[in-house]
């Protein structure tokens, strides 16, 4: 496949690291589909490698360099096991530089984390 002429593009999984946090990131189905809603498991631990238990966040992202959000309304779906987070509703409509930010609320309100990726003809179809 051919890259993107202006972006890299992003390896998946896509890994954090915070001064709290180690997040991984990727998609449930890979490549990525334009335009299709899909999951993304989110595993989040804490700087010793244990699971980070119980969070409760919203999703929020977007483009900032187009200055417009996603084109979905994507949110926390589940934790299936300790610190493995499932985030369903995500769509991506175009290739470029894309961010989702993971925004704590009620217990969590400290937590947050944002994912950058590059969206591009390497990692998307």
């Amino acid at each position: 496949m051919l890259a993107h002429p202006l972006f890299a593009g992003t390896a998946l999984p896509i890994s954090v690291q915070s001064a709290n946090y180690n997040v991984n990131a990727a998609p449930e189905d890979f490549p990525i589909t334009l335009n299709n809603i899909h999951s993304w498991l989110i595993i989040i631990d804490d700087t010793s490698g244990q699971p980070v238990e119980n969070l409760d966040f919203t999703v929020k992202g977007g483009m900032p360099e187009h200055q417009h959000g996603l084109p979905s309304q994507p949110k926390l779906i589940d934790e299936i096991n300790p610190g493995k987070y499932i985030v369903d509703g995500v769509k991506f409509n175009m290739y470029g530089k894309w961010q989702i930010e993971l925004i704590g609320i009620n217990n969590s309100s400290e937590f947050y984390q944002k994912i950058e990726i590059d969206l591009d003809h390497d990692n998307a179809n």
